[in-house]
């Protein structure tokens, strides 16, 4: 109980901790981003596995003050089945400074459980940590991402495990090059997890691919940015081809 009172109350400082550091940017005269998005694409594909096999519609709604960034991300399936529509609900918050950022989010994919139990025991939220580096001179990217608290749970990835409370702290590690050709440009990625967890078994490649990105210009004060990821998980040897473009 505790526990779930605690990751209530961080949420809250959080929050006010973000909207007064933007507030003093503001005072300041700092640049500030407001940012209201939605993608489509014909499938969801998140670090080497499906998501959702059908297309979804995923809005962005965020807010950056100076170094800081906090925003909610989500995901609605649009072809409604006998299981239900497949809902997502991401919070993130985010601090970035001369190429390195790091940003918390709150995922919530499990419609099952009560959205706002945050007991680490039953709740369907999980906490993960994500660190970046990003070099603007060489467009060389590392990241690593783990899931510090919910539902990822040790016993969900191996048999024998007992204890139904402790965490998997399942990580995913991405090397990622940026590059144009022409009108296009190209993120090309590999996706590592290191060990047993919500992404692969032991230490392995899980997502191996490139994103396309181009703007399509549809009349003088119009373009639309649309995009294509290519990309295979080597160990369950799936592949994927997903279509998408920004709203």
């Amino acid at each position: 109980m505790q526990k779930k009172h605690f990751f209530k109350s961080l949420i809250i400082l959080l929050m006010i901790s973000f909207t007064n550091t933007y507030i003093q940017a503001q005072d300041n005269e700092e640049t500030s981003l407001f940012t209201i998005s939605a993608d489509m694409v014909s499938t969801y594909i998140w670090r080497g596995a499906t998501v959702s096999s059908t297309p979804n519609i995923q809005p962005l709604i965020a807010v950056g003050g100076g170094n800081f960034s906090f925003g909610i991300w989500g995901s609605t399936d649009l072809a409604y089945n006998s299981l239900g529509a497949y809902k997502e609900l991401d919070f993130f918050i985010g601090y970035s400074a001369g190429g390195f950022s790091a940003n918390l989010y709150d995922y919530y994919w499990n419609p099952t459980t009560k959205y706002f139990n945050y007991d680490n025991e039953t709740t369907g939220h999980i906490f993960e940590l994500e660190l970046s580096y990003e070099n603007e001179k060489v467009p060389f990217k590392i990241s690593a991402a783990t899931m510090l608290y919910g539902d990822d749970k040790k016993w969900y990835y191996d048999a024998e495990e007992t204890d139904m409370k402790k965490n998997n702290y399942s990580t995913y590690f991405e090397l990622g090059y940026t590059f144009t050709s022409g009108k296009n440009t190209l993120y090309t990625f590999l996706g590592l997890t290191p060990f047993t967890g919500m992404y692969g078994v032991d230490f392995n490649g899980v997502n191996l691919g490139f994103t396309a990105n181009r703007e399509i210009q549809i009349n003088e004060k119009f373009s639309l940015p649309i995009f294509i990821t290519a990309a295979a998980n080597p160990q369950t040897e799936n592949i994927f081809l997903v279509f998408g473009f920004t709203l």
